[in-house]
C-alpha cells in the first residue's frame, strides 16, 4: 500500500533558496488545502496528514462516496502527491513563467506586447511603446495564485511599490480585459497523453483563485462555455495539444495544466491561449474529479470563499445546494455546487 504526503510547498521547493520542509509558511498552506488529496484519491493507501482531522468530517465524507485514505502522521517514506520529483532542473524550467512566456512569444500563443524587466526603469521604457494600454501588470516568474502580481496604471507609476516589487527579472504586460478563464489539464503517465480536460477557473482582480466550474468529458464542458459566453473551445482545445507536446518534448512526463483566458477588445472576444504552463497537479484536477463524480449533472461548481466574504454574504449558509468539503479551522472554505 502507497504512503503519500500532499506537498502543497512544491513552488517553495523549486524556487526558495531558503526553503525548509517544515518551516511555519509551508505547513501552514499544507494543513490549509491539505483535505484536497480526500476528494481526488481513489484508491486505497496511507496519507502522512500534517493536520488532524474530526471523524464527523471524515464519516460525511465518506458518505458522499469519497475514498478516505488510512491516516499516520509519522508514516515513512512518504511518496510526494502534489508536485513532480524526478528531475530538479526539468521541473524548475517547466514551472517557470520565464518558459511559457518565451514559448508564447515564440508560437504566438501569448505574452503579446510583454517584456522581461529587471528594473522600473526597464518597466517604463516597454510601457511607453504601447501609449495604447493603460493598465499593466507585472508578475514574478516563480509565483502562484496571484502572489506576487503587481497591477498599474501607466499613469500613475509609484516607483517605490514598483522596485520593492521587482527582486529580479519579472514579466510585464498589458492588463487585458478579462472576460473568462480556462484551465486546461493533460492527465500523463510516463510521458504518454492520457487524457485531456478542461475546467473554468474563477479568479479575483488579482489572479487569486476563487474556484471554478467543470463538467463531464471535454465536449460537454465546451457546450457550457458556447451556451454561457457565445465562444467556441475549438481553438484553444488544438493549441493546448501543441503546447502540451512542447512540454512533453522538454522533459515532461507527468501533469501538465494549461492556463489560458478569453479576453474583450473593441468589442471582440480574443483568445490568449498560453499565460502559464503548471508541471504538476492543480486545483483544475479537484473540479474535474468532481465533475466526473456526477456525470449527469451539467456542470459542477466548487466555490471557494473566506470567512470574511462568507460572513458579508447574509445568504450564503441558506443555500441548500452548497454541500462544504473543507474541514473546520481552515480560512478558506470550500463547497460544491451540482448543477442539473
Amino acid at each position: 500500500m502507497k504512503t503519500y504526503k500532499v506537498d502543497l510547498d512544491y513552488e517553495s521547493f523549486l524556487f526558495d533558496p531558503n526553503y525548509t520542509e517544515d518551516s511555519v509558511a509551508n505547513l501552514k498552506i499544507i494543513r490549509e488545502f491539505e483535505y484536497i488529496f480526500f476528494l481526488v484519491n481513489q484508491e486505497s493507501c496511507i496519507l502522512k496528514n500534517a493536520r488532524d482531522y474530526e471523524k464527523n468530517y471524515l464519516n460525511k465524507l465518506k458518505g458522499l462516496d469519497f475514498v478516505i485514505p488510512q491516516l499516520d502522521p509519522r508514516a515513512k517514506n512518504a511518496e510526494s502527491w502534489w508536485g513532480n520529483r524526478h528531475s530538479y532542473s526539468i521541473e524548475q524550467k517547466l514551472n517557470s513563467k520565464v518558459t511559457s512566456a518565451e514559448l508564447g512569444k515564440k508560437n504566438n500563443w501569448g505574452f503579446y506586447k510583454g517584456a522581461f524587466a529587471k528594473s522600473s526603469d526597464e518597466v517604463e521604457a516597454h510601457i511607453k511603446q504601447f501609449p495604447e494600454y493603460k493598465n499593466w501588470i507585472i508578475k514574478r516568474p516563480h509565483s502562484f495564485s496571484g502572489i506576487g502580481h503587481y497591477q498599474f496604471s501607466s499613469e500613475n507609476i509609484n516607483k517605490f511599490i514598483m522596485n520593492k516589487i521587482i527582486l529580479g527579472e519579472v514579466l510585464v504586460e498589458p492588463l487585458y480585459k478579462r472576460v473568462f478563464d480556462i484551465g486546461t489539464t493533460f492527465i500523463v503517465k510516463d510521458g504518454i497523453i492520457e487524457r485531456q480536460f478542461m475546467v473554468e477557473n474563477i479568479n479575483s482582480s488579482n489572479g487569486g483563485f476563487k474556484g471554478g466550474v467543470g463538467a463531464k468529458g471535454v465536449d460537454k464542458f465546451k457546450k457550457y462555455i458556447l451556451e454561457k459566453y457565445s465562444y467556441s473551445l475549438d481553438e484553444l482545445e488544438e493549441i493546448t495539444k501543441k503546447i502540451a507536446q512542447e512540454y512533453l518534448d522538454m522533459g515532461a512526463i507527468n501533469n501538465i495544466q494549461i492556463d489560458s483566458f478569453v479576453y474583450e477588445e473593441e468589442g471582440v472576444l480574443k483568445l490568449y491561449p498560453l499565460v502559464e504552463v503548471n508541471y504538476r497537479k492543480t486545483m483544475g484536477l479537484v473540479i474535474q474529479t468532481l465533475a466526473d463524480k456526477y456525470p449527469d449533472c451539467s456542470t459542477v461548481e466548487w466555490v471557494i470563499r473566506t470567512k470574511k466574504e462568507i460572513d458579508e454574504d447574509r445568504d450564503f449558509y441558506t443555500r441548500s445546494e452548497l454541500i462544504r468539503l473543507s474541514p473546520d479551522g481552515t480560512h478558506f472554505q470550500t463547497y460544491l455546487k451540482r448543477n442539473l
